[in-house]
């Protein structure tokens, strides 16, 4: 089989205009954490909103898609995961400020009474990922934050999870 050389000519144009016209792998949004702020401790768990910034340096919008994430109290205490699913519009070339709820359950209610006889703030992290993009193409990318649980927050947790048992209350 033979080919024309103006065929081959064109064919080749035609593809270095492609590889020219801009078409290039997406590059990952940049994520940079602001806060962590507890919105509400309760004896079901720790609710919990993530400030974060998010930059997409590409020409198309992307979708946060997702964000899970491993709650640790006082370096020690895993509360599991918390999941946020509801998509999120990054847009071209822009900073997107974030807030991202997220649940956490207790999983042990004993550490919730023993970190509110601490008397002293609680740290806590929060590790995840955040999965960006689309249905065809996404990626996960890391998400490390930490903030701190008051003393007042986990007393009043500790003593409304106590008062569901009869004659027992946390003092305050």
């Amino acid at each position: 089989m033979r080919f024309s050389p103006l065929l081959v000519l064109v064919v080749l144009a035609g593809a270095s205009a492609f590889a020219g016209s801009g078409c290039s792998k997406p590059e990952p949004p940049v994520l940079t954490p602001k806060s962590a702020k507890v919105t509400a401790v309760s004896l079901a768990g720790v609710d919990l909103a993530l400030d974060v910034d998010a930059f997409n340096p590409n020409a198309s919008e992307l979708s946060a898609r997702s964000v899970t994430g491993t709650v640790v109290l006082d370096g020690r205490y895993t509360l599991g995961a918390a999941t946020m699913s509801t998509p999120i519009r990054l847009p071209a070339g822009a900073h997107t400020d974030l807030t991202v709820p997220l649940a956490a359950t207790w999983t042990d209610l004993t550490a919730l009474a023993t970190l509110a006889a601490t008397n002293r703030p609680v740290p806590f992290t929060v590790d995840g990922t955040v999965n960006v993009g689309g249905d065809r193409l996404n990626v996960d990318l890391p998400l490390h934050m930490a903030g701190t649980l008051t003393h007042d927050e986990l007393v009043k947790a500790a003593s409304r999870s106590l008062d569901a048992l009869p004659g027992l209350k946390l003092p305050m």
